[in-house]
């Protein structure tokens, strides 16, 4: 394990809190940057983050800031654990501090993170030499108790991870690995990015429980909520993104699949695999509809599912549908920061060339 690699995790939520913690326990340096002061003078004052359940001690972090330019200084690998609404905020923020030779990871990227955070870069005329990445989920199942405490739930078996462009993703693991041996290497962001199910698990079952998420009931989201009928629509989601993915030369895992890689969870059907994971079983549900399941899932991962079946010629319909009703019950539209074929850089490319530009970063 190389001690000397040291690691900066934008982001102060549960993800990046346990991160920090998990990286401090392991011995590595650790530098924490988030927005939010009081969340970052706590882990000052603590000199660190403490973990609690599947993971349980207390992790030094040698640097917790609000500052990016002190957080990215002299940093190796930068793991960037916010959500994927914050994606471009961030990269217009690092833009001006990165430096030669750092790998930048967006942990998880939602679907395409690594595409927004290229195209920002570039569009601010970032002439930094760093190699982008990301991973199609969080190694942990987590949230935050207080700031600087973290409640790990579980950790996956496989997190799969690629580079932009895919000819440095063995490079990028292999490095990843003298921390996390769960982080695996795939063919490119595409796998990464179609293999992010939170856009197929999360809104559909939000909307089809709105009865409850408006009530003063306290429910579990994936033990309650993921009953049969709504696990059938979300498998027929699925099978749309496994269309599209098919289209892309992609051999994906379904949900239920993944499900039995990831958690060692067994069972005939979804709705029985979700409900039953021991993981999920202490995940309360919402009393709103102001979520990321609808907020970030939809123009983060739906919308760009939806365009690429589109440029495909593929149907999306179960897609479409969950997109539409979480627009109109939300009362607005998530189109304007949505991850658009425009957004993405990939406007009037064709398939061909949208292929090679993830294999070699070239347009």
């Amino acid at each position: 394990m190389n001690k000397t690699l040291k690691w900066t995790i934008i982001g102060g939520g549960n993800g990046g809190q346990t991160t920090a913690g998990h990286l401090g326990m392991m011995g590595f340096d650790v530098t924490i940057y988030d927005i939010f002061e009081e969340t970052i003078e706590v882990i000052q004052e603590q000199g660190g983050v403490y973990l609690e359940d599947a993971l349980t001690g207390f992790g030094t972090v040698s640097r917790a800031t609000t500052n990016i330019e002190e957080a990215l200084t002299g940093a190796d690998i930068v793991f960037v654990t916010v959500p994927a609404t914050a994606h471009a905020s961030v990269a217009t923020s690092c833009a001006p501090y990165l430096q030669d030779g750092q790998i930048v990871i967006l942990n998880p990227a939602a679907s395409f993170g690594s595409l927004i955070f290229r195209k920002i870069l570039d569009d601010a005329g970032c002439t930094a030499e760093v190699t982008l990445g990301e991973t199609n989920t969080l190694l942990y199942g987590c949230r935050i108790i207080k700031p600087g405490t973290t409640q790990v739930f579980g950790l996956k078996n496989r997190i799969l991870t690629a580079a932009l462009p895919a000819t440095e993703t063995d490079r990028v693991v292999a490095i990843l690995q003298e921390a996390f041996p769960q982080f695996e290497a795939c063919d490119s962001i595409l796998v990464t990015s179609f293999d992010n199910t939170n856009p197929i698990l999360h809104p559909a079952t939000t909307l089809f429980n709105i009865g409850i998420i408006e009530s003063e009931q306290e429910w579990r989201f994936y033990v309650d909520g993921f009953t049969p009928s709504i696990g059938k629509y979300v498998e027929k989601m699925d099978e749309e993104r496994l269309a599209i993915g098919k289209a892309l030369g992609l051999d994906l895992l379904s949900c239920l699949k993944q499900l039995e890689i990831e958690y060692d969870v067994f069972k005939e059907t979804l709705a029985e695999s979700v409900s039953s994971n021991p993981v999920y079983q202490d995940i309360g549900g919402q009393h709103t509809l102001e979520t990321r399941y609808l907020t970030e899932d939809i123009p983060m991962g739906l919308i760009p599912f939806i365009e690429l079946g589109n440029m495909l010629g593929l149907p999306t319909i179960h897609m479409q549908t969950a997109a539409t009703m979480g627009q109109l019950l939300l009362g607005r539209s998530l189109m304007e920061d949505a991850r658009t074929l425009k957004a993405l850089g990939l406007e009037g490319m064709t398939v061909k060339e949208f292929l090679e530009f993830v294999q070699t970063g070239r347009k």
